[in-house]
């Protein structure tokens, strides 16, 4: 049989393995961004309240800096994040993101205990209720981003896809 009769149909069948992989791996990409802007979003609620409590006129306590300050690192945490996508394979990134989110959960909770005979308590009390609120749904903007990352991770080191991963531009994501 002649040779290039039998090249063309598997150079063909190469592109189509090519663009097949290189479309799943966009893919996962993109659902990668989708869950981090979503924990993004929920941080951002976080904040939200964190500046709502900051923003009463109660007096200024050491409490009420520690939670300004832990605030400000994880705004600036996120900015990098937003700009980095977390999708760099780096893990000073996610690593200052968990950081700040513990300090400012940290923070928001001696601000709590530290204000609680300042604020009256039905305003406290709501605070504290969207507070939870928002901080369960950044607990679960935070799995679901690492499942997709873990999986979007998976699908990079999969034995036929790793061969030309990085070569296509394709990176390892780093998880919070």
């Amino acid at each position: 049989m002649d040779l290039p009769v039998l090249l063309w149909p598997m150079g063909a069948l190469l592109i189509c393995w090519l663009v097949g992989v290189h479309n799943r791996l966009r893919r996962l990409r993109s659902a990668c961004w989708l869950a981090v802007d979503n924990l993004d979003r929920s941080l951002q609620s976080l904040l939200q309240v964190a500046k709502e409590a900051l923003d009463r006129p109660d007096p200024a306590s050491r409490a009420h800096e520690v939670l300004t300050v832990a605030a400000l690192q994880l705004s600036l945490s996120l900015k990098t994040m937003r700009s980095a996508k977390l999708m760099a394979g780096r893990d000073d990134e996610s690593s200052a993101v968990g950081a700040h989110w513990s300090e400012l959960q940290a923070a928001w909770q001696n601000f709590g205990q530290a204000h609680a005979e300042i604020i009256d308590a039905p305003a406290l009390e709501q605070l504290c209720a969207r507070w939870d609120e928002a901080h369960n749904h950044a607990l679960f903007s935070k799995t679901t981003a690492n499942q997709t990352m873990v999986d979007y991770n998976a699908a990079i080191r999969q034995a036929p896809a790793r061969w030309v991963a990085g070569r296509l531009g394709f990176v390892a994501a780093t998880p919070l």
